[in-house]
């Protein structure tokens, strides 16, 4: 399998080198400006692409990476660093907690591969796998955006109240 787990990452590689040229709609933009590119990137993915297979778009066929059983934590590791790069070469860009290990994120790539994707020239497309529900969070123990979210809603609510109550003294008739 070691011989394999080379083989592919020679490809996953060479794949790099094959870069899209950037769409017409570019030709034009402001690169040091920041809101322009990204609004850019929102129009070439949702007006300028039609959705495609991320093995299409990286030119890595799916059935080329191994189930992750039949490899060790060390090569998913591996696997999981060259795909990851690859995909930021081809503007995706994977959102997992930064303390998840390398080796835990290629199931979640390999899935990712069999997925349909605007293919972009430029800008970054984020790939989220957290549906927001702590009950189905996929990164146990790793992510803490569920627990920040409720937090943020629970301060939320305590200052909506506040404004309520600060709302009901202001319609007292006091005589001062």
């Amino acid at each position: 399998m070691n011989n394999y787990i080379n083989q592919l990452i020679e490809i996953i590689r060479e794949a790099t080198t094959h870069v899209k040229p950037p769409h017409e709609i570019w030709n034009d933009a402001d690169p040091d400006d920041e809101i322009e590119l990204e609004d850019m990137s929102h129009v070439e993915k949702y007006i300028y692409g039609d959705e495609i297979p991320v093995s299409e778009i990286t030119g890595i066929d799916a059935d080329m990476l191994p189930p992750p059983e039949k490899l060790s934590y060390k090569q998913q590791a591996l696997l999981a660093g060259e795909l990851e790069k690859l995909l930021l070469n081809k503007h995706f860009a994977l959102d997992f907690p930064q303390s998840f290990p390398a080796d835990r994120r290629y199931s979640f790539i390999r899935k990712f591969w069999s997925e349909n994707h605007v293919e972009m020239s430029f800008g970054t497309s984020h790939i989220e796998f957290c549906s927001y529900e702590k009950e189905y969070c996929p990164f146990p123990g790793y992510c803490t955006t569920c627990d920040e979210i409720e937090e943020q809603f629970r301060i939320d609510e305590e200052n909506e109240k506040r404004k309520r109550d600060l709302g009901d003294i202001d319609d007292l008739d006091l005589p001062f």
